[in-house]
């Protein structure tokens, strides 16, 4: 039960997380069979991958506070305060990212761009866009490259993403 007084802050916290995490993923996948059925468009893509990038954040902070040895609740969220996906997975073991199916998260520049792979344990991977990069690409003088299969592969990359949450919302119970 989400703030079950029993339970310790990261416990909360990473619960707290993970099933926001969990109801964002499921509103892309709705917005997936809806709205975005294409290729790559500035408007529906750029609102996905922020979106894409925020819940994969609130679902590996989730795992990182579930792994935390720290105990109070301002030193949780202090040490989880960052956008930057590839440090944020360096504070788990390797270990501790097998046990989500994530072998290692990569960052990468690109043209111009900020954008980071996740590599699962079966050998596939999922690309995330920098949440803080997407959010202020306007600035950029390049635009992001066409992908005509990105609607069939970001739902794909949904259905990794919502058993990962599933996993670690066992871990919370």
């Amino acid at each position: 039960m989400i703030g079950d007084k029993t339970k310790d802050k990261k416990s909360i916290l990473a619960e707290r997380a993970v099933f926001r995490a969990n109801s964002g993923f499921l509103f892309i996948d709705a917005c997936l069979e809806h709205f975005h059925r294409g290729g790559t468009d500035a408007a529906y893509s750029r609102s996905l991958y922020v979106l894409f990038s925020y819940n994969f954040e609130l679902m590996l902070k989730s795992r990182i506070l579930l792994a935390s040895s720290l105990n109070s609740r301002e030193e949780l969220l202090e040490d989880i305060k960052s956008h930057d996906l590839k440090l944020l997975s360096k504070k788990l073991s390797s270990e501790a990212l097998k046990k989500i199916d994530i072998m290692s998260i990569e960052k990468i520049k690109e043209s111009g761009f900020v954008k980071y792979v996740v590599n699962l344990i079966d050998g596939r991977q999922i690309i995330l866009q920098d949440f803080t990069d997407v959010r202020y690409d306007f600035g950029k003088d390049a635009l992001r490259n066409v992908d005509q299969e990105e609607s069939k592969k970001m739902k794909n990359d949904i259905e990794t993403l919502l058993k990962i949450t599933k996993k670690i919302m066992e871990m919370v119970q």
